[in-house]
């Protein structure tokens, strides 16, 4: 249980750094906070809150969709948790990565990290992330991956923020299409943890299913 609370929170903080790493790097945030961005601006909140806002919007998604097996006492932790990190991070000065090897450490380390993240709150069992838990019931619903739900997810949202008035730039394209596949990179090396086995992950060999 201790092992499985250090994942989740970690997994959580992860995620926050690697939110604020992508809104830091000069080339444009990642889908879905190029929505968070076009929310804060029009509702006058920080990134953070308007994390949250989003975030419970999603929920409200999730349930309908019959998801309501993703939602626990973690996944409101997790909210709260990830959007207070957020404004943490920003709050202490994480600098703007200026074009070149900054920009892209600064790039590189988000897509990382939001991909780490992700997985290691999940696989923790307390319940999923608003984003990551209607992934995992798409995922349940559609013949795809989560990483291949999460990518579609992300151009909807990319979509959306545009529309909104949100940045887009060529990161965006490159956070969205590199965070699903790294994210079932990291599935296969890690396992599903305590996922339902209907959700779909990629096992790490043939005939070899992944860690419990």
């Amino acid at each position: 249980m201790v092992r499985r609370c250090v994942e989740f929170v970690a997994g959580s903080m992860i995620l926050a750094a690697g939110i604020v790493l992508t809104v830091k790097n000069p080339w444009g945030p990642s889908p879905w906070d190029a929505l968070h961005l076009a929310v804060a601006m029009r509702a006058g909140v920080s990134l953070g809150q308007a994390n949250i806002i989003t975030s419970v919007t999603l929920l409200g998604v999730s349930l309908l969709l019959g998801g309501r097996w993703s939602i626990r006492w973690g996944t409101l932790i997790n909210i709260v948790l990830i959007g207070a990190a957020i404004d943490l991070y920003i709050a202490l000065g994480v600098p703007d990565a200026r074009p070149g090897l900054m920009g892209i450490l600064y790039l590189a380390g988000g897509v990382f990290c939001l991909s780490l993240g992700s997985v290691l709150y999940t696989r923790a069992g307390f319940g999923a992330g608003p984003r990551d838990g209607l992934s995992l019931v798409l995922s349940q619903r559609l013949p795809f991956t989560v990483g291949r739900v999460r990518l579609g997810l992300e151009v909807l949202a990319a979509t959306s923020g545009s529309a909104l008035g949100g940045p887009l730039g060529l990161a965006t394209v490159v956070i969205a299409l590199g965070t699903g596949p790294t994210t079932d990179l990291i599935f296969r090396f890690l396992g599903r943890g305590r996922l339902p086995s209907t959700v779909r992950i990629p096992e790490r060999a043939a005939g070899k299913p992944a860690e419990p």
